[in-house]
């Protein structure tokens, strides 16, 4: 499919177009910030989750009057309109200007078109911004290295016009000096509450007769949500120079990675034209095994600025088990910059299908009063796919916390509850953890997973192998991982209590689930009344897996294995705890696939009741046959029936019991090790419980 996404650009405006020395390009909903370098969410100075590193610049956060602040230095070389700068000041009112020695007061509050004589010359423009809020404040951080570092200046918890920030009205705005490039970007970071009045003059100004302004301006409103991360940030990128005529740059480019052979592969991307004539037709080209195939995008009117998605109109055939290196490029005639016009990846052709299970994340704490929804979409999603879900719920600033999941949770949401979904698609809300487990499970991964976990009850030791068995030779950074799962896990300090905005006393929202009516309960609920099940208690490979796991070329039907040790915490329930193995892709973050163990050790009786029947199991795990009782409360004729996680039929019987207890021998040694589900059938009446076969 081929979409235009259409934004109204204006790069120039300016009182003297002759002397135009910047134009800008518009990046709205990029859901990142400028280079990738700035991944710290955005919350106020000292609130929770705020980053660290961040240096005020504005000390007096209410400021009925705009202020200057004092100088600051660049931390690197950088020109501004072609010329070397080395200090700023900023004003309360969102305006950067470089002349330091000024004359002007600060500018107004109130906005105005560029350019204007209240906003200093030299000068780059959040105008419409105001410090009015005990909360408003400009920090500063320096991100990147030499010579490729970025001076952030955020304007942080802001308010707009004459509206002070409050609780619910807040946005976050920055400036952005670029070492190198000396480019110039206004970065639209988060704004909430405010809807009709976050209107703001955005772009540079020369001098009081010379500005490039944002189209919009002086009514630009912000399009960011109120997510804390960059996921839904925009951008406007400044460039010193003239425009080229013809430039089209490659935004994005994919291909299906792993293939079953015979199969196919296809081809997307985004395109985003940078020169100032409209683009009407360009060509998509990719270059498989030695052979280039041509899509050409014909009378698609896209304007400068904008962005185009494409779908190639040839797929890529793989019929080989083997990796391709595949390029990927757009070849627009007269490009006056080819630099950024290509990107690589590798297609991959499978000689089977390894079977693949979803890892969810979930991002936690007991202070989140919107946590139980986490809690509820959890269970739900372990119960209807169990064996192919795997949950592992990663708390936050509370006893359960594992501060090496958490940081690295941490980095890939926005804020709680939410989620990682195989870290594929990240900072999922609960509600959304059935959809993306669809969209995940249908994914290909390129090699199976499996975990064994030896434990020795006395000494509390666990020895854990995490193997990885794959379909094609491959190269590449994969890595094996273990977490160590704890369900049921109590406490009795008031940390353990969770606070519930569900309850009927905070919000009074429906709730029901993981044991709990939660609009009926209290908020908090309190600790004794809290269970919380797939603690991740700890991350034996660190959060991108462990390092040299697997070695960087691996081979097909080859086994690759890891072996972890560990001393478990006497706190910690034996009897409830699991481990799960990860199979990651360190170059993309992704975990490619993943399984669960049994409980380490267990009490080895399931009972569970019906109307009419009863049914213990026992052992459970077992390794050579598990005891299945069927108590009637009448003689009735029964099923039982075993399946593994997929749903095919491992065993199969019909019986005629009669009053009380009848037992029956299931011969599981034949069985692979995992999680099988036993199904009793009484006349109509059903019970099922898991068997774990070790």
């Amino acid at each position: 499919m081929k979409k235009i996404y259409a934004f109204i650009v204006a790069f120039v405006m300016s009182l003297s177009v002759a002397n135009a020395q910047y134009y800008y390009l518009p990046y709205p909903n990029a859901g990142t910030n400028p280079g990738g370098l700035n991944v710290d969410n955005e919350y106020p100075l000292g609130g929770t989750g705020a980053p660290t590193g961040w240096t005020t610049i504005s000390t007096a956060p209410t400021n009925t009057t705009p202020v200057w602040s004092a100088n600051r230095t660049i931390p690197f070389p950088f020109q501004f309109d072609g010329s070397t700068v080395t200090q700023f000041k900023v004003s309360s009112s969102a305006t950067l200007t470089f002349d330091i020695n000024t004359t002007l007061a600060a500018p107004p509050y109130a906005k105005s078109t560029l350019p204007s004589s209240l906003i200093p010359d030299k000068s780059v423009c959040l105008w419409g911004l105001a410090s009015l809020g005990t909360n408003d404040i400009i920090l500063t951080k320096t991100f990147g290295t030499a010579p490729n570092r970025q001076l952030w200046i955020q304007f942080n918890s802001y308010g707009y016009g004459t509206t002070a920030s409050s609780g619910t009205n807040y946005t976050y705005w920055s400036i952005v000096l670029e070492e190198t490039t000396n480019n110039i970007y206004l970065v639209d970071c988060r704004t909430g509450g405010y809807t009709t009045t976050k209107l703001i003059s955005a772009g540079i100004q020369m001098n009081a007769s010379t500005a490039f302004m944002v189209a919009g301006s002086p009514n630009l409103a912000s399009i960011a949500g109120f997510d804390a991360s960059p996921i839904d940030n925009s951008y406007y990128q400044f460039i010193y120079g003239t425009q080229a005529a013809d430039q089209a740059k490659l935004n994005k480019a994919s291909a299906d990675p792993y293939v079953l052979v015979p199969g196919t592969s296809t081809v997307i991307g985004e395109i985003q034209n940078l020169g100032a004539n409209t683009i009407t037709n360009v060509d998509i080209k990719y270059e498989f095994n030695g052979t280039v195939y041509t899509s050409t995008l014909s009378n698609i009117n896209l304007t400068s600025g904008n962005v185009y998605s494409f779908t190639h109109n040839t797929p890529i055939n793989v019929s080989v088990a083997n990796p391709y290196p595949t390029k990927i490029w757009v070849d627009l005639a007269n490009d006056a910059d080819r630099s950024d016009d290509t990107l690589n990846t590798m297609v991959t052709g499978l000689s089977y299908l390894p079977e693949k299970r979803v890892l969810i994340e979930e991002a936690t704490g007991t202070w989140c009063g919107w946590c139980p929804r986490g809690a509820v979409y959890t269970e739900q999603i372990d119960t209807v796919h169990l064996g192919t879900a795997i949950v592992v719920a990663v708390h936050n600033g509370d006893p359960m916390t594992n501060t090496a999941y958490d940081a690295g949770i941490g980095s890939l949401i926005g804020g709680y509850p939410s989620g990682c979904v195989d870290r594929k698609t990240n900072d999922v809300d609960p509600t959304d953890f059935e959809a993306t487990y669809l969209d995940r499970i249908s994914d290909v991964s390129p090699a199976d997973v499996g975990v064994t976990a030896t434990y020795n009850a006395v000494t509390r030791q666990v020895d854990i192998n995490v193997s990885s068995t794959f379909a094609a030779n491959l190269i590449g950074d994969f890595r094996l991982n273990a977490v160590l799962v704890e369900d049921d896990v109590t406490g009795t300090t008031s940390t353990y209590a969770q606070t519930n905005y569900y309850s009927s006393s905070s919000q009074n929202i429906a709730l029901v689930g993981a044991g709990h009516n939660w609009q009926t309960s209290t908020n908090p609920v309190s600790a004794a009344s809290m269970h919380y099940n797939f603690v991740g208690r700890d991350i034996l490979g660190g959060f991108d897996g462990q390092p040299g796991s697997i070695p960087s070329s691996v081979s097909a039907s080859t086994t690759y294995n890891y072996t972890f040790n560990y001393i478990l915490p006497t706190a910690w329930d034996d009897t409830k705890m699991r481990v799960v193995g990860m199979l990651q892709d360190a170059s993309s973050g992704h975990v490619l696939n993943v399984t669960r163990s049994p409980y380490l050790a267990t009490t080895g009786i399931n009972t569970l009741t019906a109307d009419n029947f009863a049914m213990t199991l026992f052992p459970n795990p077992a390794d050579a046959f598990t005891q299945l009782e069927v108590s009637l409360t009448k003689s009735s004729n029964y099923t039982i029936e075993m399946t593994d996680v997929l749903g095919k039929v491992v065993y199969g019987q019909n019986f005629n019991g009669s009053t009380g207890k009848n037992v029956i021998s299931l011969p599981v040694s034949g069985l692979n090790s995992g999680i099988y589900l036993v199904k009793v059938n009484v006349e109509g009446n059903v019970l099922t419980t898991r068997l774990m076969v070790k």
